[in-house]
């Protein structure tokens, strides 16, 4: 599979490439019932945005597709059938051709054609999905997401993605919508920035990519970057009022969040943002939840899991007595893959040994709403991407375009809320995971919960 067509079980989301000036990138999927609403968009999108907008649709590989010629009735943006290695310009559209899939690389467009899973009857295939996590990979906080009407999940990771690189993610009000499928399983990842009618998210994009944080008339200072006293009084803000600290995140990761809902509002100052966070509980539960960064998938990078199962998980078991219980703690949790994840691992690296030894798996986060939907077990079926066919087929239950987790590996596990930075939490375990939570933070709370997890890990225990 070459590089750009690399899924992020392969490669998690990094820092974007370099990419010519300010060039935003929109990213839209769509699939049955997607015309209208494609062209309520592109009817009531601006001409002069400066951005490239790339669609993509779920369409059968002999499809002979008019959609270049419908949506030219709706505007006067030029609209390009993508072919290989075709540069994305300015004020343009790229529609994506039947029987292939579409990457970002860089600037550049990439086509491959589809793959069938030997071990699936049908075509497994995610083309919504693959193009927004290369461009979330590419153009980070410059990359925009919508989903509009279709059935299924695809769409949801890849706009997971998108959030967690710190662009903008804006999805079709299911009520407006043909078919309301892909919107609602997107909109229940809680990682959507704004839910409207395809004509409401056309104003919507204008307004956020006609910065308003890059104009001469508000505070903001340059280079979207806010000032330490405002960034001081939004963390003092969402402590007293949410109970989250976010004081000793890093101001980066602070400013980009806070100047996305800045965008989203088209408030002209931080001074009107506060105001906004003063006295709206649902903005500042909003924020939270943006700074939280709930964002994870299964078997994420997964070169680094392969040798937990190869080499760390067979030396655990090795070392443990026999009916004695393996315990595991998966710090940060959030909507529950990679604790699962692990679980799977560990029932398969026990299935390999000859120990009877009993498996306790906490798993914990600081966001009540990311552990409830972490112990239903319940996902979108694009897992698929993620997980391999024997997999699914023997740790999940198969139900209405979802996958949920089996009992078996359920009831290995107890969530629980749990604040990293507070205490320990737990002692004598064997196997620690925290990734993908200490790069938001300043170093000194970093050391701080690196001392509490070294508390926490038995004799010859590992932090992963």
């Amino acid at each position: 599979m070459p590089e750009h067509f690399q899924s992020n079980s392969e490669k998690s989301v990094s820092p974007p490439h370099n990419t010519d000036g300010d060039l935003f990138v929109v990213g839209i999927g769509a699939s049955a019932g997607g015309l209208s609403a494609l062209e309520e968009l592109f009817g009531n999108l601006s001409t002069v945005t400066g951005a490239a907008f790339v669609v993509i649709q779920h369409l059968a590989p002999d499809f002979k597709s008019l959609m270049k010629e419908l949506l030219e009735r709706c505007t006067t943006l030029p609209i390009y059938r993508v072919t290989e290695g075709m540069e994305l310009k300015p004020n343009s559209v790229y529609l994506i051709p039947p029987g292939q899939n579409l990457a970002l690389d860089k600037n550049v467009l990439r086509l491959e054609d589809r793959k069938k899973d030997k071990n699936q009857k049908h075509e497994l295939n995610f083309p919504i999905d693959l193009f927004f996590t290369s461009l979330a990979n590419n153009y980070g906080d410059r990359s925009i997401g919508i989903i509009l009407s279709g059935s299924g999940s695809d769409g949801t990771k890849g706009l997971k993605a998108i959030h967690e690189a710190g662009g903008m993610t804006l999805v079709q009000d299911p009520a407006t919508a043909e078919f309301d499928g892909m919107p609602s399983s997107a909109i229940s990842t809680g990682t959507v920035d704004r839910v409207l009618s395809p004509r409401e998210i056309a104003k919507s994009v204008d307004q956020c990519i006609v910065n308003p944080v890059n104009n001469a008339e508000n505070n903001f200072g340059t280079k979207n970057k806010i000032s330490s006293d405002d960034l001081k009084r939004i963390a003092q803000l969402l402590l007293d009022c949410e109970g989250f600290d976010f004081s000793q995140y890093r101001s980066s990761t602070i400013s980009r969040r806070v100047n996305r809902r800045c965008l989203i509002h088209n408030t002209k100052s931080i001074d009107s943002y506060i105001d906004l966070l003063n006295d709206s509980e649902t903005e500042r539960n909003i924020l939270c939840s943006d700074l939280l960064i709930n964002v994870t998938y299964f078997f994420r990078d997964y070169p680094a899991l392969e040798n937990l199962a190869g080499n760390i998980l067979p030396q655990i078991i090795e070392q443990s007595q026999p009916e004695t219980e393996l315990r595991f703690w998966i710090t940060a949790c959030s909507t529950g893959e990679e604790a699962y994840s692990l679980a799977i691992l560990v029932d398969e690296a026990l299935q390999n040994s000859s120990k009877n030894l009993g498996v306790k798996i906490f798993a914990t986060d600081i966001d009540r709403t990311a552990l409830d939907k972490a112990s239903q077990g319940i996902y979108a079926a694009s897992i698929a991407r993620d997980v391999s066919s024997e997999r699914l087929q023997k740790y999940f239950i198969v139900g209405d375009n979802c996958y949920q987790i089996s009992r078996k590996i359920r009831e290995m596990l107890i969530f629980s809320p749990h604040d990293l930075t507070k205490d320990a939490g737990f002692t004598r375990i064997d196997l620690i995971t925290c990734r993908n939570i200490l790069i938001y933070m300043k170093p000194n709370l970093q050391h701080q919960i690196l001392r509490n997890l070294h508390f926490s890990l038995a004799s010859k225990g590992v932090c992963f």
